[in-house]
């Protein structure tokens, strides 16, 4: 007995690939449209990869954050020492955070103590926004407080004033802080200013000339610069421009946050440099609270030296940190979110269980068709001796070629698509003002993962090797003389168990797996335990394996039910075509006749719509939640205009006034504008709403999203930590607002032609209020305001209650609103000027309202504010987002069709020798072109309808669980996107029936194959 080798197994796989090729030549066109279905998938994969993950690395973004020459740059927030020690990435602080007003930073011998000796550190100090103008009259080096000099801004044409960042730095800072010079020299004293281009351009400037900086009122509001805007309101101060640089490229807040170096502008920021004098002299008076910033040079900032400043609340983003990263066990342990970490298992299986099938029943079709077509050349090869083995090698050997051929044309395919759609977002963001670097062509063709390409081949070759497997098991299979005969070996007879396990099967499992998943929700996932080594890092929680493997058998048996059914739906419409016309009667039976070619098409079809379908319900869900959550604007084609910088009720008015005028100019849909104001500070009183008593939530608690969006639902409250708890914001304002009370006219109200807008204008008119949480209504249908002279008193200690008529109007942009006269007769003796919000005789569409916001008159004096996007599918309006969100279900939508039309031609290769033969015995042209379309109809009629109900059955299942857990939100609404699901469905149709049309027309002469 002979032992059999490697190299006999090589051996016997040669002929079998030989045979592979040469059938793959012979038969060009199913080649082709196999190894198009194969690429798709891997096109898809390729491209979406590549958009998505050639973004710059996070650390690369970080290390352009640091100044060319500098070692370092270290932020030394105002949080008290008692506090636990900043919590610090490599690349920086991982979020926001506040600042004391009371504390003060760390200073420049703290940090220098943790440093290096030889470690120079060069402080420089950030304004927040400032007036700069021409005419303000200040010499260089004279400086006043601004007063009524502020308030007669109003006598300066717009033109001649504009904002600007004002950086001011020590010597060796400032070398590394100024971009490249266009014009002049470096200041030379505290009274000279180097201007960014863009500054230069809006106040005329050059070398020579003299500016003036007026620090505006402190608004109250907090931003990453802490207490510097009340360190320096209310001053001003005159400059020489000795220099303008070049523009900087990248914003100009945090250095790892935004990727280029501190102190330098966003392309197109108007910005400033000096020494130091004016800022840090102010800051110097009043320190508390305001944050210190250096450069370090001379010496590296090692790890370890990063966390020992954290620990005196300063953080460190170091070039050697970046470029030396430290291994996962030396950076801070990072807490688990149960809710998250379960949200995200059951999303991922979701969409791979959704994607896997997709990409296998893609490609099974084409071996289908192969098999089909090489019946009787298995049959000769059997008749000469092959094996069963070597049978199943052959069509083994067809799925690897074919599979080899479709991965490489998927991998260009995917490679041009990348490249097209990421410059297409380029163009777009670039037209539209909002560039994102992870959209730049450069950045995707210098960060491409092209560990993809030779992961995506291989993968490829194993799909059409592993959807060869169940034709090359039925060839394995096949009797010789039926092989020779070209005929499909008749059916072993079923009894009628048979027939009804067969029949039932589909529904069956499809049960399986709702029961499944419904079994699911009831999994206990347990507490989460606490590694004692890594402190707040946790392990997945006990439950979390056994729900991941209930979702991934629910998903697969449901998926699994629905192949079985559209099986079983096909053999019973080939006996129920009795009556139909002859076309569709031969197309039903052609169908059930050759399940082995028609199921894999029509399986096709339907998991290619399942995809798109699942990804609409859950994306368009998300966007449903993203906006129940929260304070939205959901005014009707309309849009708000304040001041960016506020100085002064008065200066305010006229400019966000003549800031509409401008619009109204070449905008005829825009007839006016309302004013807006807001409660003072000044005031002697302020105004407060508050729940109904007996349905206040603790302390520690906010109201469910549910209770807070859905006026009358019963009162439900949640953690303030929730994802389902609702938290009310301000969307119109902007840091020029002082307080939490907007007034609103009526007219002001009617403006935003919201729904709901004319009901909730005569509850203002009528002394009542407006809110955006339904809990803060009572069964009476009032308000309780509390009247205090504290801002933002508790309930405990306010002095008057008063109960006027409420009404709730989701979207109005801010949590509270009277009217100014309500405000009156509450005490209310002072008011603030917030902006203007147009009237429309039209609504303006949402890219008319988007265009608003790159208008270049008052652009940088003036803040627009317009609506949030009235797609389902898209959080903003801007070009830029819809095109991303929207690429993924029309990616998926032309896979679908491309998926369809590739099937049905597959198919059809399959009916020319039937079609040859029926003219052959009378049959007409067009009766053939019929039945072409009869048996693509079929297909679709059965995959089409499963599909979208499959996907949206997956879609809203993860929507479910999301709903479950509450982890990123209360997900209260499940979003089936009806229109667009028909839309997509009619497209396939519509292509796959065209498709077929065209390769069911008759050739001009019918030519028999020899073996015929």
């Amino acid at each position: 007995m002979s032992r059999r080798t490697s190299g006999d197994g090589a051996r016997a796989w040669r002929p079998a690939l030989r045979l592979a090729r040469r059938d793959s030549r012979r038969h060009r066109a199913r080649t082709v449209l196999a190894a198009t279905l194969i690429a798709l998938p891997i096109a898809a994969l390729v491209a979406f990869i590549g958009v998505t993950a050639s973004d710059t690395p996070s650390s690369e973004q970080a290390l352009r954050g640091i100044p060319e020459g500098a070692d370092a740059v270290i932020t030394a927030t105002a949080i008290s020492r008692d506090a636990p020690p900043f919590v610090q990435l490599p690349e920086g602080p991982p979020g926001p955070w506040m600042d004391d007003a009371e504390v003060l930073p760390a200073g420049s011998e703290d940090v220098a103590n943790v440093l290096d000796p030889d470690t120079e550190l060069h402080e420089y100090w950030k304004s927040p926004k400032l007036i700069a103008s021409v005419d303000l009259g200040l010499a260089p080096g004279e400086q006043r407080s601004a007063g009524a000099e502020a308030a007669g801004l109003d006598a300066i044409a717009f033109d001649r004033l504009g904002t600007v960042e004002l950086t001011e730095a020590e010597p060796g800072a400032l070398s590394l802080l100024v971009p490249d010079l266009s014009a002049g020299t470096l200041p030379g004293d505290a009274n000279e200013l180097v201007v960014s281009a863009a500054l230069a351009e809006r106040l005329a400037l050059s070398p020579g000339d003299t500016v003036t900086l007026l620090a505006p009122p402190d608004a109250g509001w907090r931003s990453t610069d802490g207490n510097t805007a009340a360190a320096m309101q209310d001053s001003e101060h005159g400059f020489r421009v000795v220099g303008v640089a070049a523009q900087g490229a990248g914003g100009a807040e945090s250095a790892a946050a935004a990727g280029t170096p501190a102190g330098t502008p966003a392309a197109g920021a108007a910005a400033a440099w000096a020494l130091p004098g004016w800022l840090s002299g102010l800051v110097d008076d009043l320190p508390e609270g305001i944050q210190r910033h250096w450069l370090a040079t001379g010496g590296d900032v090692t790890w370890e030296q990063t966390k020992a400043l954290n620990e005196a609340q300063a953080f460190a983003v170091s070039r050697h940190v970046l470029t030396n990263y430290p291994p996962a066990s030396e950076l801070y342990p990072v807490p688990l979110n149960v809710g998250a970490y379960i949200e995200a298992v059951v999303g991922i299986i979701a969409m791979g269980v959704v994607g896997g099938l997709l990409v296998l029943f893609l490609v099974t079709p084409a071996f289908a068709v192969s098999a089909e077509q090489s019946r009787r050349s298995l049959g000769l090869a059997a008749a000469a001796g092959a094996a069963p083995r070597d049978l199943r090698r052959i069509i083994l050997s067809q799925g690897i070629v074919l599979g080899a051929i479709g991965g490489l044309a998927g991998l260009a395919l995917g490679v041009g698509a990348a490249v097209g759609v990421t410059a297409w977002f380029e163009r777009l963001a670039a037209d539209s003002g909002t560039m994102a670097q992870q959209y730049s062509l450069a950045s995707l063709l210098t960060h491409f993962p092209w560990w993809v390409l030779p992961v995506a081949w291989p993968l490829a070759v194993g799909l059409g090797a592993l959807a060869a497997l169940p034709p090359a098991r039925t060839a394995a299979r096949m009797a010789p003389v039926d092989a020779l005969r070209d005929r499909r070996p008749a059916a072993p007879s079923r009894g009628r168990i048979a027939r009804l396990v067969a029949a039932l099967g589909g529904p069956a499992l499809i049960a399986l797996a709702v029961g499944l998943g419904l079994i699911g929700f009831t999994v206990p996932l347990g507490e989460i335990e606490m590694d004692p080594e890594l402190g707040m890092r946790g392990t997945a929680p006990a439950g979390a394996q056994t729900l991941g493997l209930l979702v991934a058998a629910a998903l697969i048996c449901g998926a699994a039910g629905l192949a079985l059914s559209a099986r079983a739906i096909i053999g019973w419409l080939g006996t129920r075509g009795g009556r139909a016309r002859p076309a569709l009667r031969l197309a039903l039976r052609d169908a059930a006749d050759h399940p082995s070619r028609s199921v894999p098409a029509t399986l096709g079809v339907m998991f290619a719509l399942a995809a798109a379908a699942f990804t609409l319900v859950t994306g368009a869900s998300l966007v449903s939640n993203m906006r129940d959550s929260g304070t939205t604007l959901e005014w009707n084609g309309t849009f708000m205009v304040g001041p960016a910088v506020g100085v002064s009720d008065d200066f305010d008015r006229l400019l966000a006034t003549a800031a509409v005028d401008d619009i109204r100019s070449d905008t005829p849909e825009v007839t006016g504008s309302k004013p807006i104001f807001e409660v003072a500070r000044a005031s002697a009183l302020q105004l407060q709403p508050f729940r109904p008593a007996a349905s206040a939530c603790e302390w520690d608690e906010v109201p469910h999203v549910s209770s807070a969006t859905r006026p009358g639902a019963e009162l439900k409250c949640v953690n303030q930590m929730s994802g389902a708890g609702f938290n009310p914001g301000f969307r119109i304002g902007g840091l020029i607002a002082q307080s939490n009370v907007f007034l609103f006219s009526g007219d002001a109200v009617r403006a935003t032609g919201m729904p709901g807008a004319e009901a909730a204008a005569q509850v203002l008119d009528a002394g009542g209020a407006v809110v955006n949480d339904a809990t803060f209504i009572s069964e009476a249908g009032t308000v309780r305001v509390g009247v205090d002279p504290d801002m933002l008193a508790d309930e405990a200690d306010t002095d008057e209650f008063v109960e006027v008529p409420g009404a709730y109007l989701r979207g109005l942009g801010t949590p509270f609103v009277v009217s100014p006269g309500t405000a009156r007769a509450l005490g209310v003796d002072a008011t603030h000027y917030l902006g203007e919000i147009a009237t429309v005789s039209t609504p303006l569409s949402d890219s008319e309202l988007f265009g608003l916001l790159d208008r270049p008159a008052f652009q940088s004096l003036a803040r627009v504010s317009i609506p949030d996007s009235t797609s389902r599918l898209a959080p903003a309006n801007d070009p830029v987002t819809l095109a991303v969100v929207w690429s993924v279900p029309a990616l998926l939508g032309l896979v679908a069709v491309a998926a369809a039309t590739v099937a049905v031609l597959l198919a059809a290769t399959q009916g020319r020798r039937d079609a040859a033969t029926m003219h052959a015995v009378g049959a007409g042209r067009g009766t053939l072109a019929r039945l072409g379309v009869a048996r693509a109809a079929v297909m679709l009629g059965v995959g089409l309808p499963l599909g979208i109900a499959g996907g949206i059955a997956a879609g809203s299942y993860q929507v479910a669980w999301n709903r479950h857990i509450e982890a990123s939100g209360a997900w209260l609404d499940t979003v089936m996107m009806w229109d667009t699901q028909f839309t997509v469905g009619l497209a396939v149709l519509v292509a796959a029936l065209a498709a077929a049309l065209l390769v069911a027309r008759s050739p001009r002469s019918f030519v028999r194959r020899g073996l015929d």
